[in-house]
């Protein structure tokens, strides 16, 4: 609440301001869990074509402005994650981080302010306070944007998260044509669990595996893995960089997949997909052994069938010798 006073001035601001984001924006329907993309936004995914809330626009120039401000929209940003946890389903790792980070940057910023403060402390709170302002422009708000498509985020909560979606502007400038430039994606297999996509708007004659290269006017990107057995959807996520490191999904050892990219010039655009490179993750040693011990489990299942099978057909010929030897004797 103290943040969203510093954001609108006075009480009676704040509650303009939560009258005013809820009466601008439908709510987001949740179309699935996990890695399911919503393209059917609504009114929420058409809210940025206009001017936002001045309040929500004051927001996001805090994460660059004073020491305070910036500590303001951190505070307020893990405060807001923390709040709606498990619901919103950040990584249990970033979320540990940011919040670790926010209450050092609470001493230090506090001790900073008395005459006991040395050179080194304020070189630390400078420090950390920088490392954690990049961790908020880049790892959670990319965070953000995924969970926004996935409709577990609506454009009030990546708003007062101090983020602006991607084709969204603090005025009014009418909305943009869709980019008409292809996506052309290269994947290399890190190892078994991690896979680095690079996206370049190359027309074929640049195979380089550039990390810069957006086509104009264009700012996001669409990256959607699909398994080549049955077909199935297993990642699908937007992206605000050209090179991306990708965790794939458990199981995906020894399978092979589908990659495809397309850039956006904004969230509800129609995605047009360059090519569709194949690609298969590698085996570990562990699942080789779990392959092996599943092959000899099977092996030693099948003996004691056909063991128990050889004990029913003995039994048989025993209970027909039995039953001749009591019809022969006198």
């Amino acid at each position: 609440m103290e943040f969203l006073i510093l954001a609108a001035g006075t009480i009676s601001d704040v509650a303009n301001l939560f009258l005013s984001l809820l009466s601008d924006v439908g709510i987001l329907p949740a179309v699935g869990s996990g890695i399911t993309f919503a393209f059917a936004l609504g009114s929420s995914g058409s809210r940025g074509r206009g001017k936002i809330p001045d309040g929500v626009r004051a927001v996001i120039r805090r994460w660059h402005g004073g020491i305070d401000d910036r500590f303001a929209n951190i505070d307020n940003l893990v405060g807001l994650i923390e709040s709606h946890q498990p619901a919103w389903s950040i990584p249990s790792d970033l979320l540990t981080q940011l919040a670790g980070n926010r209450s050092r940057l609470q001493a230090l910023i506090n001790k900073c302010r008395t005459p006991d403060a040395s050179t080194t402390d304020r070189t630390l709170r400078d420090s950390l306070l920088k490392a954690t302002i990049d961790l908020c422009l880049e790892n959670v708000k990319t965070w953000a944007y995924g969970q926004f498509f996935a409709g577990v985020l609506t454009a009030d909560d990546v708003h007062l998260l101090g983020f602006m979606l991607p084709g969204e502007h603090g005025g009014y400038h009418g909305r943009a044509e869709p980019t008409d430039a292809l996506a052309e994606v290269k994947v290399e297999v890190i190892n078994a669990d991690f896979i680095r996509a690079t996206i370049d708007n190359s027309a074929g004659e640049n195979a380089a595996q550039v990390v810069s290269g957006w086509p104009p006017g264009v700012g996001i990107a669409l990256i959607v893995i699909t398994s080549v057995e049955g077909n199935r959807e297993v990642y699908r996520q937007m992206t605000t960089h050209l090179r991306n490191d990708i965790r794939m999904p458990e199981g995906s050892h020894g399978e092979q997949f589908v990659i495809k990219a397309a850039f956006l010039k904004h969230v509800d655009d129609e995605p047009r997909f360059g090519n569709e490179p194949t690609f298969a993750m590698p085996r570990t040693t562990e699942d080789l052994a779990a392959s092996l011990d599943r092959q000899h489990q099977e092996e030693f299942e099948a003996q004691k069938r056909e063991i128990e099978q050889h004990r029913r057909e003995i039994e048989r010929l025993q209970a027909e010798i039995n039953a001749k030897k009591g019809t022969s004797e006198p």
